[in-house]
């Protein structure tokens, strides 16, 4: 990639690690750190989204599974990170948290209604609404350097905003097979700025270089799930007793996304004189420059056993085709991409009425993922492992799950930039049975 990505990175480890807050210096390209789909009790499990199935929580990562949904859930996340920045002997620690999303999923046949009329229903259908970030850019970055001729001058890189994703999802089961569908909104807005200041005592102009825009999108995405029960005979023989024993193969599929961009540009030169004042001069300045991109289609796959209410475990391959790129307000040249994850969960006793820990969820899981930039002609690779406490708690004949849990890794680039980090991430799902039920009178 261009000398300009590795002299930015570079930047991160000097001064800029005394900047407080949150300072990515991976989020100056493309259009920011990327954030998951997944919701937190996936993530828990190095985000096996594409296969994983609850009756009691959500998964908009792959829509196909809201038609598996046994009650109605609404769920909110967030997530806490501490990231310490390495290049040589500078290190920077700084801490940074997020909403990652705001969901709320149902199904629209109340599977109690099943238990009164005593049928089978075959064909089910799920639907949800979601609100989550897309990416986050958010960078300072300064560094002092020199003319060699006694003119010393500041070098600053600024860098804030991001996008957003508003997401109506449906899915609709038949059997073993469900299929699903995300559509919605893409928004946001990425601002860059570029400043040299110079602060010898030689009058030199200053530089202001800053650059705004604006993005909007539709947003689509598509899901399917076949679910299989290993042990059918089993239950028949044994109702009630025997817990099924499944195995869940998902696929989903994300075309590559359109989006529409509109630019502010301004670059300006200023000096300051005592008893004058300011003076300035704009090199340039366009507004609202119209433009477009494409953000990369998206392909994944994934298999998930669970043994009864025990114990699952399943993998997950995600492979994103960041070579179709393109943005006119921001242009730049990313790498194709693949991320590997495993995980699941194991409950002691899911039976036991008198332990929350007995029925808890114990979640594991393992990833890595590349990054779609290459630094001389090496990739940036990410990879972590993902620890999380699943706690069901049960009031009023109502029930709900709190998911607390961690994620450490690290993010580097070989002789230049490294970024361990952990994150502590919490997931809490608010369930209701009573969403279109339909009550009986004897």
């Amino acid at each position: 990639m261009n000398k300009l990505l590795i002299w930015v990175l570079l930047l991160a480890a000097t001064q800029a690690f005394s900047q407080g807050g949150v300072n990515s210096p991976f989020s100056r390209f493309g259009i920011g750190d990327l954030n998951s789909e997944n919701p937190m009790h996936i993530r828990q499990m190095g985000g096996i989204g594409s296969s994983f199935l609850d009756p009691s929580q959500l998964n908009f990562f792959n829509p196909a599974s809201l038609s598996f949904l046994q009650s109605t859930g609404f769920d909110i996340g967030l997530d806490f990170k501490n990231s310490r920045i390495t290049e040589g002997d500078n290190t920077s620690n700084q801490w940074s948290g997020n909403l990652g999303y705001m969901a709320l999923g149902f199904p629209l046949r109340n599977p109690i209604n099943a238990l009164f009329t005593r049928e089978d229903y075959k064909f089910n259908w799920g639907m949800g609404f979601a609100i989550l970030p897309n990416s986050t850019v958010s960078y300072n970055i300064t560094r002092r350097d020199s003319t060699g001729v006694d003119q010393v001058f500041d070098r600053n890189f600024l860098g804030s905003g991001g996008s957003y994703k508003a997401v109506w999802a449906n899915a609709i089961k038949y059997g073993d097979f469900s299929l699903g569908a995300n559509v919605g909104w893409l928004f946001g807005k990425i601002s860059y700025d570029r400043n040299v200041d110079f602060i010898s005592e030689i009058a030199a102009f200053d530089n202001r270089f800053s650059t705004s825009y604006t993005m909007r999108g539709f947003y689509s995405k598509f899901g399917l799930i076949y679910l299989g029960v290993l042990n059918k005979k089993e239950i028949s023989d044994d109702i009630g007793r025997e817990a099924p024993k499944t195995v869940s193969v998902g696929l989903t599929y994300k075309p590559a996304l359109g989006f529409d961009t509109k630019a502010q540009i301004n670059d300006i030169n200023s000096i300051f004189f005592t008893g004058f004042g300011e003076i300035s001069d704009t090199l340039r300045s366009a507004q609202d420059v119209i433009g477009s991109g494409q953000l990369p289609s998206e392909l994944s796959f994934g298999m998930t056993y669970t043994h009864g209410y025990k114990y699952a475990i399943g993998f997950d391959v995600l492979r994103t085709f960041w070579s179709n790129y393109r943005n006119d307000a921001s242009p730049e040249v990313l790498n194709n991409t693949t991320r590997y994850a495993i995980g699941g969960y194991y409950k002691p006793n899911y039976n036991n009425i008198n332990s929350i820990l007995a029925r808890s969820s114990f979640r594991f899981g393992l990833y890595l993922e590349q990054d779609p930039r290459i630094i001389n002609n090496e990739k940036i690779n990410t990879y972590g492992v993902t620890l999380g406490l699943g706690l069901p708690l049960a009031w009023q004949r109502k029930f709900s799950n709190v998911n607390i849990g961690v994620d450490m890794g690290k993010r580097s680039v070989s002789g230049v930039l490294s970024e361990n980090f952990a994150k502590v991430t919490f997931g809490f799902t608010f369930n209701e049975g009573d969403w279109f039920r339909k009550f009986y009178l004897d």
